[in-house]
C-alpha cells in the first residue's frame, strides 16, 4: 500500500501539490499543525472559518484556486470528501487515537476554556468528568467523546445527530484504507517517520521532527493507565456506557492500527529509520512502543477480566 502511495504521488511537471489535515480534537492536532507550521509558514493556513468549511467541498475547492500559495491547510470542520481541481494532488492527513483516552483531554481542554461561550465548555466548568461524561453519551448532545472518529470519516454532510451504524463504520475503514497520510497518535514517531516516507518524493525537505503541543494528560502515564483512572473516576457504570457508545470507534481505531502497522512492514529499513528520527529528537521516548498499543487492542485496563479469558 505505502508503495502504492508513494508511486501515487511522485512530483510531476506543472501539478500542485497540498497538504490537508483533518484535524481531529485532542488527537495532536496541534502538534501536527506545529510541524506544518515550521516547514510552509505562510504557506500554511490554520482555517478557522468553520461557518464557510461547512458549506462542503464547492467552497474549499473555491479556497484552493483563490490562494493558489496555499501548500497546507488545516480545519476542525473539514468536509469530506476533498474538491477535484486539475492539475492539484491532495495528501489527506488524519490522526486516529483511541476513543476513551481521549475522554479526559476532552474533558480538561473544554474546563479550561474559561472565556469560552460553547455548550461544551460551559458545562465542563460547572460538572464533573464523571457528569461530562454522561452528559456527552446523551443523544441530544453533540458526540464529542461518541463515535467522534467515525463521525470525521464520513462524506459531507451529515448530521452530528445520527446514529453511527455499522455500515458507517464499513465507510470509515474504507476512508482509513484510502488515507495517503494515516496517523496514531500512541503510534506517533511511527506516524511522522511514514508521513515523511510518502511525503519526500514531492517536499525533499520536509521535516517532521516535532515538539509536543496542547499537551493535557496525566504526565507519565501509559494510555492503558490513563484508561484505568478513567473508569476509576468516574464508576463503572458511566465507564461501560462510554465503552458502549464508542464500541463501533473503537473498532475503527484497532482497523487504523493494524492499518499502520502493514504500512510500518511494507517500508524497507523503516526500523533504521525510525530509530534515527527517534534519535535526532534529542531524547528518549516512546519506549515499547508496540507494547502500549498492544495493551490498548487487549483492553488491559479492564481489570475485571478473568486470568486466561478471551479478549
Amino acid at each position: 500500500m505505502l508503495r502504492f502511495l508513494r508511486g501515487r504521488f511522485r512530483k510531476k511537471g506543472g501539478e500542485r501539490h497540498v497538504i490537508v489535515h483533518n484535524h481531529l480534537f485532542k488527537n495532536a492536532g496541534t502538534t501536527v499543525d506545529g510541524i506544518l507550521r515550521k516547514n510552509f509558514g505562510s504557506r500554511f493556513v490554520d482555517h478557522r472559518d468553520n461557518k464557510a468549511m461547512r458549506k462542503g467541498s464547492a467552497y474549499l475547492g473555491e479556497f484552493f484556486r483563490n490562494n493558489p500559495h496555499v501548500s497546507a491547510l488545516a480545519s476542525h470542520h473539514l468536509a469530506l470528501p476533498l474538491p477535484q481541481i486539475a492539475n492539484t494532488a491532495f495528501y489527506l492527513l488524519t490522526m486516529y487515537r483511541h476513543p476513551l483516552d481521549r475522554v479526559a483531554s476532552a474533558y480538561n481542554f473544554e474546563r479550561a476554556q474559561v472565556d469560552s461561550g460553547t455548550q461544551g465548555s460551559r458545562f465542563a466548568r460547572e460538572h464533573s468528568l464523571r457528569e461530562y461524561v454522561l452528559w456527552r453519551m446523551r443523544r441530544d448532545v453533540p458526540p464529542t467523546i461518541r463515535n467522534a472518529s467515525i463521525m470525521h470519516s464520513l462524506p459531507f454532510p451529515h448530521r452530528w445527530d445520527r446514529t453511527i451504524t455499522r455500515a458507517d463504520l464499513e465507510t470509515a475503514k474504507e476512508f482509513v484504507a484510502g488515507l495517503p497520510l494515516l496517523g496514531i497518535v500512541e503510534c506517533f514517531d511511527e506516524s511522522m517517520v511514514l508521513f515523511g516516507e510518502t511525503l519526500r518524493p514531492v517536499f525533499p525537505g520536509i521535516d517532521f521532527s516535532y515538539v509536543r503541543r496542547n499537551v493535557r494528560q496525566a504526565n507519565g502515564l501509559s494510555p492503558v493507565e490513563r484508561i484505568a483512572r478513567l473508569r476509576e473516576e468516574i464508576g463503572q457504570d458511566a465507564f461501560d456506557l462510554l465503552c458502549e457508545c464508542n464500541a463501533l470507534d473503537i473498532e475503527l481505531y484497532e482497523y487504523a492500527v493494524s492499518t499502520l502497522r502493514r504500512r510500518m512492514s511494507a517500508t524497507p529499513g523503516f526500523d533504521a529509520t525510525l530509530h534515527a528520527f527517534v534519535a535526532s529528537q534529542g531524547e528518549e521516548r516512546n519506549a515499547q512502543r508496540a507494547g502500549k498499543v498492544d495493551a490498548l487492542l487487549r483492553k488491559d485496563w479492564d481489570t475485571r477480566k478473568e486470568e486466561g479469558a478471551d479478549v
